[in-house]
């Protein structure tokens, strides 16, 4: 009896040490580089998002006239742009919203048709119109409404807001707080709603050819599911069947102390 304590004991502990471990290559990102070679290339395309109706967008006006400027760009006074993005309400409050009928109403240059561009050929469209009305203006263009989800294994799972023209599946995450020790870096789901359907794209962070994955970048309203290990659950209950057995293991010692008592009595 004795013996088979001891067993069960030293399975216990290893069931915990190894049960419990996640390997420094399971946690690591795109592990199968070259790392022989200083430089590498991969060449990748970058997909370019059409604007949608709803979306929002940003236009930020600059002229060397600074009342052109304040009517150009509502809110924003001679701070410039950067004040704009101090708060996320504020950016929606001066943001244009594409129109039903595909259009923008910018100050001074009405109506511009921006439905189904990319936001290089929205920014090359009010060029074209300013030129008409205004002298070597410079002028920025943003997509507000540039919104992802990411969601399962990650510290800080949600929907965020991105204010740049392009996001790699790889900053979403790292805007979600990263990876749990509990995710699955070797099955990342992306999910990309359309006007002609849904497509999903299964993505490995570990393997290299990510760099050339269609999910690689993020368009609007994606959504990033990172799935568990499938130790989870096990690593998960450790503590408690740990709990379990070592309670069972403690009452079959004091069992056997008060079996071999009794007989030494007797």
């Amino acid at each position: 009896m004795k013996a088979l304590v001891k067993l069960a004991t030293i399975v216990i502990v290893a069931i915990v040490i190894f049960g419990s471990c996640t390997s420094q290559k399971e946690l690591m990102y795109l592990s199968n580089l070259d790392t022989t070679t200083v430089q590498q290339f991969y060449p990748m395309t970058r997909p370019d998002y059409r604007v949608q109706y709803q979306d929002i967008l940003y236009v930020n006006f600059f002229t060397m006239n600074l009342e052109m400027n304040d009517l150009l760009n509502p809110g924003s006074g001679s701070s410039g742009s950067s004040q704009m993005f101090r708060e996320e309400s504020t950016t929606y409050i001066y943001g244009y919203t594409v129109s039903d009928s595909g259009t923008i109403s910018l100050p001074i240059l009405g109506e511009v048709s921006v439905y189904g561009l990319t936001m290089d050929e929205v920014q090359k469209a009010i060029e074209q119109r300013a030129k008409k009305y205004l002298k070597d203006a410079v002028i920025n263009v943003r997509l507000l409404s540039f919104k992802f989800t990411v969601v399962g294994e990650v510290n800080r799972p949600g929907t965020f807001n991105n204010y740049n023209n392009q996001l790699t599946v790889l900053e979403a995450i790292g805007m979600a707080g990263d990876i749990t020790d509990y995710g699955n870096r070797r099955r990342v789901l992306v999910i990309r709603p359309t006007k002609e359907g849904t497509y999903t794209f299964h993505i490995n962070l570990q393997d290299k050819k990510l760099l050339q994955s269609e999910g690689y970048f993020l368009l609007p309203n994606d959504i990033v599911i990172v799935e568990p290990i499938k130790s989870k659950p096990f690593q998960l209950n450790i503590p408690t069947t740990s709990l379990i057995i070592t309670t069972t293991l403690s009452t079959m010692s004091t069992l056997i102390l008060l079996i071999n008592f009794l007989n030494t009595s007797n």
